[in-house]
């Protein structure tokens, strides 16, 4: 601040630089916070994990905007993690399907559900014996898939 001629200027270029600098971290956190609750319902539940203002509502500063900024970009990392380790598990789950329905004497036992492969439903695919004991001692597999919820 420096006075000359009795007025009272204020640098404006410390408030432009902070304007902006604001206006950036808000936009910035707004974009992850849609990209951490679009992700998954696990991100929703960690974007619902943010811990409440202890002294009520307030302007955060600049630190605080980057600390919340930093905060929810470790979580929206974590939530594509999750999301890409679920992908990852329904395409193994799908290939495991594939592989007993076309050769299910190789798979003996073996079940695939609805959920496994991403679908809705309770419907499951199982290798089981053709007639129960005779079945099993003659080697006559085949996938059952059940009606579905009972």
């Amino acid at each position: 601040m420096t006075i000359a001629d009795d007025r009272v200027t204020t640098p404006t270029t410390t408030s432009v630089d902070e304007h902006a600098a604001r206006t950036s971290l808000r936009a910035q956190i707004a974009r992850l916070e849609h990209r951490l609750t679009a992700a998954t319902p696990a991100g929703q539940a960690a974007a619902a994990a943010r811990a409440a203002p202890v002294d009520g509502p307030r302007v955060l500063d600049l630190g605080e905007l980057e600390l919340v900024r930093d905060d929810l970009v470790v979580r929206a990392g974590i939530a594509d993690r999750v999301a890409a380790d679920h992908a990852r598990a329904v395409s193994d789950a799908r290939a495991r399907l594939d592989a007993l329905l076309a050769d299910p004497a190789a798979h003996r036992g073996a079940v695939v559900t609805a959920e496994d492969i991403g679908e809705p439903g309770c419907r499951r695919w199982s290798v089981r014996p053709v007639l129960g004991p005779v079945g099993r001692l003659a080697g006559w597999w085949r996938v059952r898939v059940s009606s579905g919820c009972p």
